[in-house]
């Protein structure tokens, strides 16, 4: 995820919902309808690295210990 990146924006026109745009001006903590559009976009890209990482941590790609290895994982260092 790239955060406050100065990348080139792009000018565009947008339906929104003003009650939804005002719950999620409250929710993140944004001023203006370009900050909370901006921030929701990040936020959605955040979610999704996480699910991502999820998955691969469930599917044994990292190689993490589990609480209960650690007990044998320490004997051999002794």
């Amino acid at each position: 995820m790239i955060t406050g990146s100065k990348s080139k924006t792009h000018r565009t026109t947008l339906e929104l919902d003003p009650i939804e745009l005002e719950r999620a001006k409250k929710t993140l903590g944004t001023k203006t309808n370009r900050d909370t559009v901006n921030r929701a976009l990040q936020e959605v890209n955040r979610q999704a690295a996480l699910r991502g990482a999820a998955a691969l941590v469930r599917a044994g790609g990292l190689n993490i210990v589990q609480p209960e290895e650690l007990p044998e994982l320490r004997r051999s260092r002794t």
